[in-house]
């Protein structure tokens, strides 16, 4: 075996400093998935079981999203307090054992949508951070060169995980009911709560943190269009040389501390977050209720986990080589690309939703796989180390504002129109054009080497 396929072959692996946080992001999947995927059917049945809730729908939809509204406060306080101090993987393991708690106390007194709703809302608080978290220190510890390919094998890992839990979930979910699936989540967690505290809480050796202070130089350089860009070639190659030492022997100058506002106002990641938010706001009620929508269409128990395996499958495929994409070709496209699915998947499912299998072919398409880690990357490029985990918090924020807006909304008008549930697809239908259209005109490329490549070739030859 040639030595530069096994190269190849390695350049498409994790490194290994990366492995714990990775692993730990599989198991927590593992536990998200034993229970989440049939949470929202088994809880559409406990409140339809009470005769006096006029919106069913709706209060489904507002039980199933209390814990990430809530989370809003705990986790901008939690990622305040780890930019300022560390004790990321701290602050996750915590999480994780008060996630394992929730599981149990809905175990023994989740028997009414008033306890879920309290019990979800009370744990609320702490248990969405580990994501921000994770999503941060990842990206903090990993080579700024290569944000792109380790947002999308964090996304690799947790569709590992997802598809083991899917795999299972049906079998314990009819064999044990909900308190089965709590009690498999349970542990799972605590192991990934466990498994995340061996990851390193710095970026490498001293060697390579001084290389990063080298490039993360010369990216401020180009993002503040220096006069080094304004200079022919061989000027700016010579600079650059310069500019290398010069950060080798000048001490750092202690950064200022931004704040939420400050990171939120910048015009790039303004324009992500009102394209996220348009993604979002269409696709909240799928990624609330969607479970019990394909319930309502036909889809069996082990449809419905089969579904998850699959499509989960097909978006560990496309991730193996996403992170590439997003390095080499810009993070603009594969954002752009990951948007337009939108309209075009959800106008098929409202069009076909009287055939059982067109909405089973139509779900495992997976959507993702793209808009993930293309958003995760964006956002890692426009944020300084200092301020990754605020900057992930937002993205976070949005998704939970927005895409339980657009539940609400859809559920309160699938309990008074005729078509129930099935009208929901309308929504993503909608909302998903009105987002390329405005992704196109305001999203910018922010891979600052690319950009800063793309601009050294365009220069002429000095004659």
């Amino acid at each position: 075996m040639s030595s530069k396929f096994i190269s190849g072959v390695v350049s498409y692996l994790p490194p290994k400093n990366l492995l714990p946080l990775l692993f730990g992001y599989s198991i927590d999947h593992i536990a998200l998935s034993t229970y989440w995927i049939f949470f929202g059917i088994w809880l559409d049945g406990l409140i339809r079981n009470n005769v006096n809730i006029a919106y069913p729908f709706l209060t489904l939809a507002i039980v199933l999203a209390t814990p990430a509204i809530v989370s809003i406060i705990g986790t901008s306080i939690f990622s305040s307090l780890s930019d300022k101090i560390g004790r990321r993987k701290e602050i996750m393991f915590l999480s994780r054992v008060l996630l394992m708690v929730q599981y149990i106390i809905l175990l023994f007194f989740g028997n009414s949508t008033l306890n879920v709703l309290l019990i979800l809302g009370t744990f609320g608080l702490f248990t969405q951070m580990f994501y921000t978290m994770h999503s941060a220190l990842l990206t903090s510890i990993c080579h700024p060169d290569k944000r792109g390919q380790v947002s999308s094998f964090q996304v690799l890992f947790a569709s590992i995980g997802w598809i083991i839990g899917s795999s299972v979930s049906s079998s314990i979910f009819k064999s044990f009911d909900i308190e089965g699936s709590l009690g498999f989540a349970a542990g799972f967690a605590l192991l990934a709560g466990v498994i995340v505290m061996f990851s390193p809480a710095k970026p490498w050796n001293h060697k390579e943190l001084k290389q990063k202070q080298i490039d993360l130089t010369i990216e401020k350089e180009v993002s503040l269009k220096s006069e080094l860009l304004d200079k022919d070639i061989s000027s700016t190659k010579e600079d650059i040389t310069k500019l290398r030492i010069a950060e080798e022997i000048v001490p750092k100058q202690k950064k200022p501390v931004t704040t939420y506002w400050q990171i939120f106002k910048r015009k790039e990641v303004l324009s992500l977050l009102i394209a996220l938010a348009i993604v979002d706001f269409g696709f909240g009620p799928f990624n609330v209720v969607g479970n019990v929508y394909l319930i309502e269409v036909g889809l069996s128990y082990d449809d419905i986990a089969l579904a998850n395996v699959i499509a989960t499958f097909l978006g560990m495929i496309m991730l193996l080589f996403m992170g590439k994409v997003l390095d080499k070709r810009g993070r603009k496209p594969v954002f752009l690309i990951s948007i337009i699915t939108y309209p075009i998947l959800y106008g098929l499912m409202y069009a076909l939703s009287s055939f059982r299998i067109a909405i089973f072919i139509l779900y495992l398409y997976p959507l993702y796989a793209l808009k993930v880690p293309a958003s995760n990357a964006i956002m890692s490029d426009l944020t300084e180390e200092n301020e990754r985990a605020r900057g992930m918090s937002l993205i976070q924020f949005e998704q939970i504002i927005f895409a339980n807006a657009g539940a609400f909304l859809a559920c309160f008008i699938a309990d008074i129109a005729p078509q129930k549930l099935l009208i929901i697809p309308l929504f993503p239908l909608s909302f998903g054009i009105v987002a390329v259209i405005v992704a196109f005109l305001i999203i910018k490329e922010t891979n600052k080497k690319l950009l800063f490549n793309r601009k050294i070739n365009s220069e002429p030859d000095r004659k």
